[in-house]
């Protein structure tokens, strides 16, 4: 029995680490029932709504912006399957911890073709602290993009290595449709694409491939990209998002031209320097050392003028972290919050780094073991000393950003998700904590990646019985320094665990419980049972608060639901229903308006004595006429 464990050991150890991946990508799936995070849920679901024959139009056009499709195809066949929201939901959590599945293998395929030489269970342990980083935890129990994205990208990753040691027409075709696939999903990996064009070109220049390579490179790629300019077009004027400057790069030319002035590019500066401190921190460091074998790796190349293996990825990922973090930071750099700011400001305009965590896993990757197996020597200490400096003046800039703030801050922790950690010592942001611990966990890793006291002195035991003197210790050594690294990768994922969780619980599994404590959720099934038919008109209230019309339409699936305002309602029909706010009730005249349900904020009213009629005998409740009512 012992004998057949230590033979498959290996897999034992993968199929646990897959099983701990997934379990924590669902952990929260018994809370997790609606919609809840901002518009973007909604533009995805919106999307696959009409791929599957709804119309949700009238809701959604005029108030929603663009979002990408690509993961609507994910969602799609959800709508086939059933139209109860919350067994979708729960489907689409479960899909996301097969993506983190997928994810794990990929990061594990990549480094055993990056690092041949790690023993195999090492090489699972690292992958698993990767795919543990808090914030892929933290986008477990959301239904939107992210851990679809970041699955497509390290599978982008996988099949450039994969071309790159065995380049063919095949799998240069393959790798080209991996990239339209990724910017379908999510437009904000333009940068990896403009990476992806350059790299191209570079081996182009340099002969590295040929014309058929080149063009297998991209011919598909390309015809994506345009015909994807085709269906946003489509999309938006079906939907009824309309041609917004928003929905194309008609949004970015504010920011672009921003950098004309001194203050766009103050801005920027403040952009990526909170990204870099944010990610630095989250990371304990792991972020630098990943761009510091990137940069070291290509500079050798350049200077001994002979590509060393895997030379191209490692130009690829460092041309892709550029890209990333320069469209993500230039996205930032206009809007008032981060303009003006002695206005009410929301700091994770300053520390924002959800679109550039797509790419962060393989510099997990890569600066874990370029950490670990670096010589602590004099050039490992001035690299340190750099680092430590690179982000001391990071943390002023950002420190000396932040004190000009004389309004409230908000925070959005699922889009910094990595900083979590800080909110279990501090109600209000504060980068004392975040550096304090990012740092204190950087040391504690260094010193286990660095210091072996129980090798030495067994090495000393060794070499005074030991035939063979040296090559007993050096073996040895080598399993102590191998223990020591899963430790440290253990010391990273204790770290990342609680970290993700806290985060995906104050921002997003908050907001669902608060709207099943609102009653909304109640409200929505007491007219699903009722509605049939009928259409639904969703007012306004004084707010403008469209997001109650979003969540009407996507609880009532098959349901036409028109968002309009209360001086637009059709009050010479009947036969339909109102989901107005509760201060508007007093605004019906007539005698022919009954209340059907009610939230804390919102109430569901049927139009015409006939319905009501109609539908008494299946509530629960007798239905109320608003004239009685207010009585």
């Amino acid at each position: 029995m012992f004998e057949k464990i230590k033979k498959q050991k290996n897999l034992i150890l993968y199929l646990l680490f897959s099983f701990i991946i997934f379990l924590f990508r669902i952990w929260y799936i018994r809370e997790s029932n609606v919609l809840a995070i901002r518009n973007d849920e909604y533009g995805y679901w919106t999307h696959a709504a009409l791929f599957s024959g709804h119309d949700w139009s009238d809701v959604f056009a005029g108030h929603m912006n663009w979002y990408s499709y690509g993961y609507s195809l994910i969602l799609t066949p959800l709508f086939w399957i059933s139209h109860d929201l919350h067994f979708m939901y729960k489907t689409a959590i479960v899909l996301n911890g097969i993506f983190g599945l997928v994810t794990y293998f990929l990061c594990c395929r990549c480094g055993r073709i990056l690092f041949p030489k790690l023993k195999i269970w090492l090489l699972y342990t690292i992958s698993f602290m990767v795919c543990m980083y808090s914030s892929y935890i933290t986008q477990g129990p959301v239904a939107w993009s992210e851990t679809f994205l970041y699955m497509l990208v390290w599978l982008l990753l996988y099949l450039f290595l994969r071309f790159e040691k065995h380049p063919g027409v095949r799998p240069a075709l393959v790798l080209s449709l991996c990239m339209a696939a990724c910017y379908v999903t999510h437009n904000r990996t333009i940068g990896i694409v403009t990476a992806y064009f350059l790299i191209v070109l570079f081996l182009r220049l340099t002969d590295a491939i040929n014309w058929k390579l080149s063009a297998a490179l991209l011919a598909p790629l390309i015809i994506i990209l345009f015909l994807n300019v085709n269906i946003k077009t489509y999309l938006c004027i079906v939907e009824g998002f309309g041609l917004k400057p928003k929905n194309g790069m008609g949004a970015q030319k504010d920011h672009l031209l921003s950098l004309l002035t001194l203050e766009g590019w103050e801005n920027l500066i403040r952009a990526l320097c909170g990204q870099f401190w944010s990610l630095a921190t989250s990371t304990f460091g792991l972020l630098y050392w990943g761009l510091v074998r990137c940069i070291m790796r290509v500079l050798s190349a350049f200077r001994t003028k002979k590509p060393e293996k895997h030379t191209v990825f490692y130009l690829f990922t460092l041309l892709a972290c550029i890209g990333t973090f320069l469209i993500s930071a230039i996205s930032l750099i206009d809007p008032a919050s981060i303009t003006n700011l002695t206005s009410d400001t929301d700091l994770t305009y300053f520390i924002y780094t959800r679109y550039n965590e797509c790419i962060i896993g393989i510099l997990l990757l890569l600066g874990f073991v370029e950490l670990a197996s670096r010589k602590k020597d004099g050039r490992f200490v001035l690299l340190t000393a750099g680092g430590i400096g690179i982000y001391t003046i990071a943390g002023i800039i950002l420190y000396d950003s932040l004190q000009q703030v004389t309004g409230t801050w908000h925070y959005r922790s699922f889009c910094a998700a990595g900083l979590g950690f800080y909110r279990l010592f501090s109600e209000k942001f504060a980068m004392r904590w975040c550096t304090l611990i990012g740092a204190a966990v950087f040391f504690i890793m260094l010193i286990l990646l660095s210091v072996y006291p129980f090798c030495k002195k067994r090495h000393l035991r060794q070499t005074r019985t030991s035939i063979d003197s040296c090559s007993v210790p050096r073996k040895y050594s080598r399993r102590c320094r191998r223990l020591h690294m899963a430790l440290a990768c253990l010391l990273l994922t204790a770290a990342f665990i609680p970290t993700g969780l806290y985060s995906a619980r104050i921002g997003t599994i908050s907001s669902q419980l608060g709207k099943v404590s609102s009653k909304n959720l109640a409200m929505y099934d007491t007219l699903k049972e009722v509605v049939g038919n009928k259409a639904v008109y969703c007012t306004l209230d004084n707010t403008k608060n469209y997001r109650i019309a979003y969540e009407l339409q996507v609880n009532l699936i098959d349901t036409h639901v028109y968002s309009i305002t209360m001086e637009d309602l059709p009050v010479y029909e009947e036969g339909y229903f109102i989901c107005c706010s509760n201060g508007s009730l007093d605004s019906f005249e007539g005698t022919d308006y009954y209340l059907l349900a009610q939230s804390r904020s919102y109430a569901v009213v049927a139009k015409g004595e006939a319905l009501a009629a109609e539908i008494s005998f299946k509530t629960k409740k007798p239905l109320l006429n608003l004239n009685e009512l207010s009585e």
